[in-house]
């Protein structure tokens, strides 16, 4: 099939591919369109804790209806954890008399704290400031989005144990004057960290194509 030189379809070609250094021609992959999500509003401009909760919403409602999974391991752990840490507390409480079970209570005390310690690890060291985890290709990717105390700036990242990419912006970007989330911006810029940390290998470089 041949395709004369400044066709409408020449065009549509360009448009969908991009060429490496050998002249070849790459599809690109498409960008799932905007999903359609009621209007959301921060209550104060000013509230760091507002901002955050309008951005973790609208992931949590936009990204699945554009067919991107969401990954449930660690919140399953923290849940299991919580259950574990409630169990030693509970039969702390109702199961054991003091001072006949002193021994039973102080192990239920000691599980309870060691238990809630390695919660804390998990949300140190593994969560930080993660709003959600999603599936990537054969991947788990954590969702932050971070801001400084006292400023509009804040960064979007995603990573995971192997590799990480972010992008740094301000609330400005995703907020209008009264407070009204701008979508677009915010689903462009998160499916643009998406397709990046899908060419990115553990090595910090792009995949070869």
């Amino acid at each position: 099939l041949k395709i004369s030189e400044g066709s409408p379809a020449a065009g549509l070609l360009s448009q969908a591919c991009r060429g490496g250094g050998d002249g070849s021609c790459r599809i690109m992959p498409k960008v799932p369109e905007l999903p359609e999500i009621d209007e959301k509003k921060v209550a104060s401009l000013y509230s760091k804790t507002d901002l955050l909760k309008v951005i973790f919403e609208y992931f949590n409602d936009a990204l699945p209806r554009v067919g991107i999974q969401e990954e449930h391991f660690w919140t399953n752990i923290r849940i299991i954890i919580c259950i574990v840490c409630c169990g030693f507390g509970c039969y702390a409480q109702f199961g054991t008399k003091f001072p006949k079970d002193k021994l039973v209570l102080a192990g239920c005390v000691a599980g309870y704290f060691a238990f809630s310690c390695i919660l804390a690890a998990i949300d140190y060291f593994v969560i930080t400031t993660s709003m959600m985890c999603i599936k990537v290709g054969e991947e788990s990717a954590f969702i932050d989005v971070t801001m400084p105390a006292f400023s509009a700036d804040m960064t979007l990242a995603l990573r995971s144990r192997q590799k990480k990419v972010s992008l740094k912006t301000t609330a400005a970007k995703y907020f209008d004057t009264e407070g009204v989330l701008r979508q677009e911006n915010l689903f462009a810029d998160i499916m643009s960290l998406i397709q990046q940390f899908e060419t990115k290998d553990k090595d910090g470089g792009k995949k070869d194509k």
